[in-house]
């Protein structure tokens, strides 16, 4: 029960540093699709690409990968994860 326990621990422990990693990347994607565009839909990407680094910051790295998403939406852009 012991060695199931720390295996989960490490798992969890792993999957944080993963999301941490992601965010980066998941907005550098946004911006180079948004770059030179002044439209509705990519100033909106813009915006959430902004708050998912904001959630970066504080730590909330599900929440920022779920901002991008939301972002990428917005633009109709399929983002490539980790």
């Amino acid at each position: 029960m012991k060695k199931i326990l720390m295996a989960l621990v490490l798992v969890l422990a792993t999957a944080g540093a993963a999301f941490a990693n992601q965010c980066p990347l998941l907005m550098k994607q946004i911006s180079d699709a948004t770059a030179g565009k002044t439209d509705d839909a990519s100033k909106k990407a813009n915006a959430l690409a902004a708050e998912a680094k904001a959630l970066h910051a504080a730590g909330k790295h599900a929440e920022s990968v779920a901002k991008a998403d939301e972002a990428a939406a917005a633009i109709k852009l399929t983002l490539k994860k980790k």
